[in-house]
């Protein structure tokens, strides 16, 4: 085992300690070492597929581009995605495991997680100089220590370095950083803290950093001011932003993928849609992802959204369905054996059916039509399977034949992710000419955030932490 390990670790959920550990991927790698990201178990309904066709989080995705290289599953052994009513997917070294209830997950964690976890870790250290590892949301739940294998008991198991993050927009970091270093479960692996999300001038912290360093034991390693960023969010609470442009996207509750809009943010082209007043001056309507297609459509159906986008299609509107938003336009979809088929909006003439096996790919794709004229790569992360289609396919993905397409060329149903950050197709779908592809402004993005980063960091400290001082 020839890497050493780096833990980021969190006085809470959403301290940034996904973007610090981007960020101290791309300063190392910047420095000409081999890097790797690393979350043990991650709850995100933000997915991607890897080029082998593994499901990981998008964070970990992001944490591998800005450390050079490819993402697989390893990165992130345990992925939860929460499906409501206590219960979650379990996605174990990229493959879905089915649907558990807390108490069962809780067991596997227990049980299988920590040798799984463990051997992704140990690969990782063997192929790369270093592996900067994400904590997941406080190292100082005390309730679940017996099942915590994402913080402070890998640090320890693998001898590495921790570093706590803490959120100073929260209010209470001081304390917040005393009392996690305190009542951490093997609170001696953390050596070194960040302050996190700035404002203002860092001389009124001098004095409390202090009287930390004092009392606790850790050193700063820096303090981290505000950024404004255009970076892929984690969760659902990284997308609370509202847009004022003329795409519409429906934010039913079940929405998932959010990362499919991070292009239509980047651009400030998109709004939110939750109600039919809210439709009002749009030009194009997106369904996105859904992590549960029956309630979403319940809930369209209940707040007038159904009827407004119906008549939104026949006043020439242009619609596209992603995944599960595709589903929701098609005519009918079975979910199980037994179950009565729900209805869909009938847009397009498709049907589909559910099933148990998970289909986890990432492919080429390009489409059959001239308009619009599209190429690139994406990725597919549903159960729901076509069952009918009787409109022309959208693309080919993967040599083959994929989504629908109507007539008129105005209501388009794709499986493919991603698709919304081909610079044609956005291009097509709103007549704004695009300055920047996504992977353009995603790099230059990582760049900035990063650099600004480092040169906020003390450079003696994390020369020794580099050096193994």
């Amino acid at each position: 085992m020839a890497g050493r390990l780096i833990h980021i670790l969190g006085t809470s959920s959403n301290a940034g300690k996904t973007t610090i550990a981007m960020a101290i991927c791309r300063i190392l790698k910047r420095k000409g070492y081999s890097i790797a990201p690393f979350k043990a178990m991650n709850m995100s309904l933000n997915s991607i597929s890897t080029p082998k066709g593994e499901e990981i989080s998008r964070a970990q995705w992001l944490q591998a581009k800005a450390s050079g290289i490819e993402p697989d599953w390893r990165m992130n052994p345990i992925l939860l995605k929460p499906e409501g009513m206590e219960k979650s997917q379990v996605i174990c070294k990229g493959v879905s495991l089915g649907r558990m209830t807390v108490e069962q997950y809780g067991h596997f964690l227990r049980h299988e997680g920590r040798e799984i976890v463990t051997n992704a870790l140990s690969d990782l250290l063997e192929d790369y100089d270093f592996v900067i590892g994400e904590g997941s949301g406080s190292c100082a739940e005390i309730n679940l220590y017996e099942r915590d294998i994402s913080n402070t008991w890998i640090t320890r198991r693998f001898n590495g370095v921790g570093i706590l993050v803490t959120n100073i927009e929260f209010g209470g970091s001081f304390g917040s950083l005393y009392g996690t270093k305190k009542i951490a479960q093997y609170s001696d692996v953390i050596h070194y803290f960040v302050i996190n999300n700035m404002r203002g001038n860092n001389r009124m912290l001098q004095s409390g950093i202090e009287f930390l360093e004092n009392e606790t034991g850790m050193k700063c390693l820096g303090v981290i001011p505000h950024m404004e960023h255009q970076l892929p969010g984690e969760d659902s609470l990284d997308y609370m932003k509202e847009g004022q442009g003329k795409v519409g996207v429906v934010k039913y509750p079940f929405f998932e993928n959010y990362s499919d809009i991070d292009f239509l943010s980047a651009n400030k082209l998109f709004r939110y849609i939750r109600l039919p007043q809210e439709m009002n001056g749009i030009e194009t309507l997106i369904l996105p992802g859904s992590k549960n297609v029956k309630e979403d459509l319940k809930f369209i159906k209940s707040n007038g959204l159904w009827d407004r986008i119906l008549e939104f299609r026949r006043s020439g509107g242009r619609i596209v369905g992603i995944c599960g938003g595709y589903q929701i336009l098609s005519k009918r979809i079975t979910f199980q054996q037994g179950d009565r088929p729900v209805d869909g909006l009938g847009l397009l003439n498709t049907e589909f059916i559910y099933s148990s096996n998970k289909t986890v790919q990432m492919g080429k794709y390009s489409s059959l039509r001239e308009n619009p004229n599209i190429q690139g790569e994406g990725y597919e992360i549903h159960y729901g399977q076509v069952s009918k289609n009787e409109e022309d396919p959208f693309l080919i993905f993967r040599v083959k034949p994929e989504g629908a397409i109507s007539r008129d060329g105005k209501i388009i149903g794709t499986n493919v992710h991603d698709i919304l950050s081909n610079r044609e197709f956005i291009e097509y779908l709103t007549g704004v000419k695009l300055k920047e592809t996504y992977d353009e402004i995603l790099e230059r993005n990582i760049d900035e955030f990063s650099q600004r980063v480092s040169a906020n960091l003390k450079t003696t400290i994390l020369s020794q932490i580099i050096n193994g001082h």
